[in-house]
């Protein structure tokens, strides 16, 4: 039993603890295999500190030929989508500083036929306050599917009303780097592949970084976009290299140690003078000039984010002199967590990998299993008591204190902002430590039911309202287990929600009952259930609020659940402790 308690501490206490003192690339290369390792990413990574390689990593693979795989490395080449747009506002400026434009310019000299266009600047353009029309994100697929050519294109954004009058708003829309592209064309009277060239690649050096179908066809370490099913599988969605990608609003394709020399090049003043950057720079909002704005912690950083069926990141932190650049191919935790946990290392927090997930459930399930069968010999007639229904009572309490000390350990667990699957997130410790909470909550349910659904028989009860006790038990299972996102967590969530209809059902058939008054009780739950799960339905009408308080949201389902499974447990224990005569008294 001592050895087994044993094990129990090392499931969640296993991590590599001596990475604390050892350098930062080796926490890294501790969390890319640990990605690598759960298929949970695949992609490149390049970090510059003060013009240096700090750190250059690549995971997963970039092709698959007839069930071979070519495993992808530093020098190999992503869609890095509209991280392009950074570029294209790069030209901009360059243009600016030659006199042939000016932030002023209206888009009228150029296509007058686009809606509002005498009133269209370049500044709101690249700031996306155009109000011109989103060829990529305002149609359906069929209709872009459609669209052949440059010209098309344009007829197209010139048939629809624009969004909004021009200056008066924020909406991020394709269609104003596609035309941006075109005024460098214009302007330069060369191909946008060619202005690209002579005006960024050449100037710092960019040997690996693309445009265009030409120049696309020769680059032979390129890499294609998978999803993960089980196993890695090429994505149906994955386009050729002569689609979407020709356009200047998403076009590039690169390698991340191009992308962070571009990036590194532009605040060194090697593309465009310190006076032109600090007006790309300039603005409150979150989008500026071409250019976006990331914060962690106090650390602010500018770049641009990008991604359809992949996604990529670029991002310079001035304070630090610190290039993080980014680019996957194959996505199951989204980027953002992924970075957040670099971001972590390179600041020296906490952070630890834990034991592999399967390996881990494996041994909770050891464990309690042991447990179990030990309980079933030594204590069988504590397991056939009917004192057995107050497991109610604990399982609410070691859900809530679970949640807490979880929380605690995460560090930056926020409980009115963040919903608990939010631990899990990356399986570090807090992961770990939840995960086996979630199993014995699982594991514990299991017995609750029986003795719940004894217990309804022998009081003559319908057994319907305590049934749904097993979506918890399920569900459980489920985000203890699966990654986020994933097909298998979307189910266990589902499960979750539908646990509602146990203390519904407890008010349609209990009402009559000896358990009248639990039937009356279950009230309660319904309510906080349902009105959690209305809030966040919500969330497309009400974003900021359910954005802010989704985890007190979530929090309210949950006490929800817990209120129902201590009504239960006291009602049961309270019924089948009376006497016969007392509980026909109790009927009258």
């Amino acid at each position: 039993m001592k050895s087994i308690l044993i094990l129990l501490l090392l499931s969640f206490g296993i991590s590599n603890n001596t990475q604390s003192q050892n350098p930062i690339s080796e926490k890294l290369d501790a969390l890319f295999s640990s990605l690598e390792k759960r298929n949970e990413a695949m992609g490149s990574i390049t970090i510059l500190k003060n013009g240096s390689i700090l750190y250059e990593r690549a995971i997963g693979f970039r092709d698959e030929i007839n069930g071979s795989r070519t495993p992808a490395d530093i020098n190999t080449n992503y869609k890095i989508w509209s991280i392009t747009k950074t570029y294209v506002a790069t030209m901009i400026f360059q243009l600016i500083e030659e006199e042939k434009l000016s932030l002023e310019t209206t888009l009228d000299q150029f296509y007058p036929q686009i809606p509002n266009a005498e009133a269209i600047t370049i500044r709101q353009m690249l700031a996306h306050r155009s109000g011109i029309f989103d060829y990529v994100n305002d149609i359906d697929e069929e209709t872009r599917d459609t669209l052949q050519n440059y010209e098309s294109t344009i007829d197209l954004i010139a048939s629809f009303r624009p969004n909004f009058i021009p200056g008066t708003d924020f909406r991020y829309s394709n269609s104003n780097y596609l035309l941006l592209g075109h005024i460098i064309e214009t302007q330069d009277r060369t191909p946008f592949e060619t202005s690209l060239s002579n005006r960024i690649l050449s100037k710092v050096g960019l040997t690996n970084t693309y445009f265009g179908p030409q120049s696309l066809e020769n680059v032979q370490n390129k890499a294609n976009t998978f999803e993960y099913n089980k196993q890695w599988e090429a994505s149906p969605e994955e386009m050729s290299y002569n689609g979407h990608l020709s356009t200047a609003d998403g076009g590039i394709v690169s390698t991340t140690k191009d992308m962070a020399t571009f990036i590194e090049a532009l605040f060194d003043g090697k593309l465009i003078s310190k006076i032109s950057l600090n007006e790309m720079l300039k603005g409150e909002s979150s989008y500026r000039l071409g250019i976006m704005t990331a914060q962690y912690d106090e650390l602010i950083g500018y770049g641009h984010t990008g991604g359809w069926i992949s996604e990529s990141s670029l991002f310079y932190y001035p304070d630090e002199d610190l290039t993080i650049a980014y680019a996957t191919n194959g996505i199951v935790l989204p980027k953002e967590e992924i970075l957040n946990y670099v971001l972590r290392i390179y600041d020296g927090k906490p952070f630890a990998v834990s034991m592999d997930k399967t390996a881990q459930t494996l041994l909770v399930l050891y464990f309690l299993l042991s447990l179990f069968i030990v309980m079933w010999f030594w204590f069988r007639s504590y397991l056939m008591n009917e004192y057995l229904v107050l497991t109610g009572f604990f399982l609410s309490a070691l859900f809530w204190v679970g949640l807490f000390i979880a929380g605690y350990i995460h560090g930056e667990f926020s409980f009115v902002r963040d919903d608990f699957i939010f631990l899990n997130a990356f399986y570090s410790n807090s992961g770990s430590f939840f995960s086996i909470i979630e199993m014995v909550i699982a594991f514990l349910c299991i017995p609750f039911l029986i003795g719940l659904y004894r217990s309804c028989k022998a009081l003559e009860l319908s057994t319907l309202p305590i049934l749904p006790v097993a979506f918890f038990s399920v569900s459980m299972i489920g985000v203890s287990i699966f990654p986020m996102p994933s097909i298998q967590l979307s189910i266990s969530a589902n499960l979750i929600l539908a646990s509602f209809f146990g203390p519904a059902l407890a008010v349609l058939l209990w009402r009559k009952s000896v358990f009248r008054k639990l039937a009356h009780v279950s009230i309660i739950p319904v309510l906080l259930m349902i009105g959690s799960t209305v809030l966040m339905i919500l969330r497309p009408a009400f974003p900021q609020f359910v954005h802010e308080y989704f985890g007190l949201i979530q929090k309210l389902f949950f006490l929800g659940v817990t209120f129902w499974l201590c009504a239960l447990s006291l009602s049961f224990n309270r019924m089948l402790l009376l006497r016969p005569v007392d509980m026909k008294h109790e009927n009258n």
